[in-house]
């Protein structure tokens, strides 16, 4: 599908948002030039978290691939290698911490600097030092990217604070502060695995070390070798099986010493590697310890909000169709350049049984709220398209904040941002929601007519694109010939509950596959004909109540006694917008809300038949039957 024109955008009545409170009367409006000189304080392009990421990784690969790989001898054995698991451990930290964790980056990309140049610098081949030196210019550029990434913070902080012209503490009653004890408690969690990980991998060195101190050295000879052992025979006749990490080092006819205590032996080349407990070290060790500074620094920007008077500021908010807070400058009043986004939640307040108000919980805002039009509850708008808000909080990137806001119904209401405060990238905004924008106004003015939407008479249909359809046909080949092997393993081999299961499983994939394949939303003089996986389904244009897009991709359309028609996991529209997409399942949720909201451009032809949509599921299950009962009795 090729790009279209944005929908033409409709004039929408600024309602008079509620006064706010007094105390604030003295806060200054955060104005465009002070937002753009904030903007501009944003870290240098050069230390974009991308560019450090791939200059690491790609060196990393170029010296693994260079480096020597020297065998394990009797004179110089393999066994654990610590610093080397620390070494590994830090550069692939470093691919997270780079881009999330500047922090952290400041420590970890010195020491693993220094690591690099103890191990892998001295005897060093040409190729080797080369690649190497470029893995320590790469940690340089990471370090000096993520330097400056905080000292832009700082500079950010200090214009706020100075655009600020009054310091107000945060309005309570609030919330006990837990921000952050999910992921603390997550990151802690993680590390107790990785202690224990790294228990089990020193007791069982120390453990080989004390046979090895006990063993005695005897002669033997390779007579065969597998993937995981050899096979040596003694001076004394006897045929042993032992362990070998580098089996293919071992030659038949060689004559490797051999240790051996009791009933314990192995190589004398080959010590206890340790490489389990090292793999779950890293695996557990890596997450939780950037969990657990996560949920730290979460846990302390949120906590200097509340310790006292904080920078306050007003500017104008406005939330896109995905729950999203979008700042602009006070004075931006047509929404032209926002300045920072986040994720917020609402500070949720009671009263006690003596009328006293306590703090509450939290809740997840929606853009919507239930409205009841016309004896119907229907999802319209709770805010306004952009409204008045007063920031609490030096805004920053990476930063917490507390905004005081006004509800479309006139109350008010106290928000904190969930997760740390981005910056957006230049010439991104929020995206406009057809269906805000046509309920926006307490009068209810009528959605926008996309560009896209041409208008003949005759019906309308909206279906998958290729990469639906690609998808969905690949979900479907694995979906058939998993189900086909599983079934031949349940005719061959009996009764196997685990390969049931996957049958069941693999088939249930149908009904997505047959819904990525063959979706269609039908529009025509009686209303929407609605073809899912199964079924299709008629909506007359009178109990059509919204249309929206969701968060996963999907089209979600209102019904009568709060019903609704979905359509989940049709696509990813952030990144395919980003390849220049118009996907269509977001266009038809712009489409039909216009349809909707104008009769006139509404179809005067009917569609029947086959016109309707033809679900796939029932051929799905049918092929995939037949063909796993052919494959099972072949």
């Amino acid at each position: 599908m090729s790009e279209t024109p944005a929908p033409i955008p409709v004039p929408i009545p600024a309602p008079a948002p509620p006064p706010l409170p007094s105390v604030l009367a003295d806060t200054g409006v955060w104005s465009s030039g002070d937002a753009a000189r904030w903007s501009h304080a944003r870290p240098a392009p050069w230390a974009r978290p991308l560019w450090s990421v791939l200059a690491l990784l790609i060196t990393v690969v170029w010296a693994i691939a260079a480096a020597p790989d020297p065998p394990c001898t009797d004179a110089a054995p393999c066994g654990a290698d610590w610093l080397g698991m620390t070494e590994t451990g830090l550069a692939v930290g470093l691919l997270y911490w780079f881009a999330r964790l500047p922090e952290v980056t400041l420590v970890a990309a010195p020491v693993l600097a220094a690591i690099v140049a103890r191990l892998e610098l001295p005897d060093a081949g040409p190729d080797s030092l080369a690649a190497n030196l470029c893995v320590l210019a790469a940690l340089g550029l990471g370090w000096a990217a993520a330097a400056e990434r905080l000292a832009a913070r700082r500079r950010q902080r200090d214009l706020a604070e100075a655009a600020a012209t009054a310091r107000h503490p945060v309005p309570g009653p609030l919330a006990p502060l837990r921000r952050g004890l999910i992921l603390m408690g997550a990151g802690l969690a993680l590390l107790a695995v990785a202690a224990f990980s790294a228990a089990e991998g020193l007791a069982g060195v120390h453990d080989d070390r004390r046979h090895a101190d006990r063993a005695v050295l005897i002669a033997a000879k390779v007579v065969g070798r597998d993937d995981e052992s050899v096979r040596v025979r003694t001076d004394d006749g006897r045929l042993l099986r032992l362990d070998s990490l580098y089996p293919e080092d071992y030659r038949p006819g060689s004559e490797p010493a051999v240790l051996e205590d009791d009933a314990w032996r192995r190589l004398a080349a080959e010590p206890y590697d340790a490489i389990g407990p090292q793999l779950g070290l890293l695996a557990a060790g890596l997450p939780g310890l950037s969990l657990l500074v996560t949920g730290l620094l979460a846990r302390r920007r949120a906590a200097a909000l509340r310790r006292g008077p904080v920078p306050v500021l007003r500017v104008l908010e406005r939330m896109d169709r995905d729950g999203l807070l979008w700042i602009y400058a006070g004075d931006d009043t047509a929404a032209r350049r926002p300045v920072l986004t986040a994720d917020v939640v609402a500070e949720v307040p009671h009263e006690d049984e003596h009328g006293r108000v306590r703090p509450g919980g939290e809740e997840q805002l929606n853009p919507r709220g239930p409205v009841r039009r016309g004896g119907e509850e229907e999802l319209v708008p709770a805010f306004p398209l952009s409204r008045e808000v007063v920031m609490f909080g030096a805004p920053r990137d990476g930063g917490e904040l507390l905004l005081v806001t006004t509800l479309r119904d006139g109350g008010s209401a106290v928000v904190r941002t969930s997760g740390p405060v981005r910056l957006p990238r230049p010439g991104r905004g929020p995206e406009a929601d057809p269906e805000t924008e046509a309920r926006a106004a307490a009068g209810g003015v009528a959605a926008a007519v996309p560009a896209t939407l041409i208008t003949t008479g005759r019906p309308l249909s909206w279906g998958p694109g290729h990469l639906g359809r690609a998808v969905g046909a690949a979900l479907a080949l694995v979906a058939i010939v998993g189900a086909a092997v599983n079934a031949r393993t349940l005719v061959t081999d009996g009764v196997d509950v685990k390969a049931a299961l996957y049958v069941l499983f693999l088939l249930s994939w149908l009904a997505t596959a047959a819904q990525l394949l063959n979706w269609r939303v039908i529009a025509d003089s009686s209303g929407l004909w609605l073809s899912g996986g199964w079924k299709v389904r008629h909506l007359p244009w009178e109990q059509l109540r919204s249309v929206r897009y969701t968060k996963d991709g999907g089209v979600e359309i209102g019904m009568p006694d709060s019903d609704h028609w979905r359509l989940p996991g049709l696509g990813m529209p952030k990144l395919e917008r980003r390849f220049g997409r118009n996907p269509s399942y977001v266009r038809v949720t712009e489409e039909v809300a216009a349809l909707r909201d104008h009769p006139e451009l509404r179809p005067t032809e009917a569609v029947s038949g086959r016109g309707r949509g033809v679900p796939l599921g029932p051929a799905l299950l049918v092929l995939a039957v037949a063909v796993a009962l052919a494959w099972a009795f072949h």
